[in-house]
C-alpha cells in the first residue's frame, strides 16, 4: 500500500474546497485555545477562584430525592435540607424507610437527631457524632455540609500538581500514605469530581457532582453522589428545588418531636456501645 507522506497531505489540503479547508483549520485553532497554558496558571490560583464560588453561598434550603445504597439493601425517599452558613444544617426525611432518623440537626459544637419509631432524641457533642449510626452510610460530620451542598474545596500545599485533562484540570496532592485528585471546570471553577486513593491506588470516595444551576450568582449542582467503591455504597441526593441565600426562620432548625420523646446523652451511649464492640473484639 503506498504512504500517506506529509507533502501528500499537504497537497490534498489544497484540493479541499476553500469552505472546508478554513473549517478544518478553524477546528485545530479552536482546539489549541482551549487547552490552557499551565506556566500562566498555578493551584493556588484555581483554589481561590473555587473558594470564590463557595463564599457566595450563605444559605440553602432545598428539597431533594435521596437514595441510599448498601450490599444488600437500598433506601429512598425525599428530604428538606436546611444550610445556614457557615456551619449550621438541618435534614429532616420523610418515608425513607429503614432509616433511623426523622430529622438531624448539627452545628459546629453540638448536634440532635430525633429517631421518630422510638421516640428517641438523642443529642451530644459534635465530635461523638458517628452519622452511620442514623444514616447507614459513612460521612464525615464535617463533610456534612460539603456532600448536602454539593461544593467541594480544593487545597493547595506543597504536593500539589496541576494537570490539564479531559477539558477539565486536575489537582493532585498527598494526604499522608492517599492521594486526592480534583477535577475542575476551566469555565466555571467548580469540582465536578473528586478522588481520594490509597496507597495501593484504588477509590476509597468518590465524589461527583452534576448539572450544576447559577442561582443567586452561585454555581450549585442539582445531582450529588458520594461512592465508596470498597465497601459498595452510595449516597445520591437529587435536588427538586433550591431556594439560594434567602433568609431561613430560625424555627426551620429546631427538631419537632412528641410531647413524650425520650432524651437521651449520645455521649453515654456511644461510651456504652463502644465497650460492647471492644468486649465482642476480645
Amino acid at each position: 500500500m503506498e504512504e500517506f507522506f506529509p507533502g501528500r497531505i499537504v497537497r490534498f489540503l489544497f484540493r479541499l474546497p476553500a469552505s472546508l479547508l478554513l473549517a478544518v483549520l478553524a477546528g485545530c485553532a479552536a482546539t489549541s485555545r482551549n487547552i490552557p497554558d499551565l506556566d500562566n496558571v498555578t493551584s493556588a490560583q484555581i483554589q481561590s477562584k473555587v473558594l470564590r464560588n463557595f463564599n457566595e453561598l450563605k444559605s440553602l434550603e432545598g428539597r431533594a430525592r435521596v437514595i441510599i445504597e448498601l450490599p444488600g439493601e437500598g433506601y429512598s425517599g425525599s428530604s428538606k435540607i436546611y444550610i445556614k452558613f457557615p456551619d449550621s444544617v438541618f435534614v429532616k426525611t420523610e418515608a425513607i424507610l429503614g432509616i433511623d432518623v426523622g430529622a438531624l440537626f448539627l452545628d459546629s459544637r453540638y448536634f440532635a437527631a430525633y429517631a421518630p419509631r422510638e421516640n428517641i432524641l438523642y443529642y451530644g457533642e459534635v465530635e461523638t457524632l458517628d452519622l452511620r449510626e442514623f444514616l447507614q452510610i459513612e460521612i464525615e460530620t464535617d463533610e456534612l455540609v460539603e456532600v448536602f451542598a454539593g461544593l467541594t474545596q480544593v487545597t493547595d500545599d506543597s504536593t500539589a500538581t496541576l494537570i490539564f485533562e479531559d477539558g477539565e484540570y486536575l489537582i493532585s496532592q498527598q494526604l499522608g500514605d492517599k492521594t486526592l485528585k480534583c477535577w475542575v471546570d476551566p469555565k466555571t471553577y467548580v469540582v465536578t469530581k473528586s478522588h481520594l486513593l490509597n496507597a495501593a491506588g484504588e477509590v476509597i470516595l468518590s465524589k461527583e457532582y452534576r448539572r450544576f444551576r447559577k442561582k443567586k450568582g452561585v454555581m450549585l449542582p442539582q445531582i450529588i453522589k458520594i461512592t465508596r467503591p470498597l465497601a459498595r455504597e452510595r449516597l445520591t441526593i437529587y435536588y427538586t428545588s433550591q431556594k439560594v441565600n434567602k433568609s431561613i426562620a430560625p424555627e426551620k432548625f429546631r427538631l419537632k418531636t412528641s410531647q413524650n420523646a425520650k432524651k437521651v446523652y449520645w455521649g453515654g451511649v456511644r461510651l456504652r456501645t463502644d465497650r460492647k464492640r471492644n468486649d465482642k473484639a476480645n
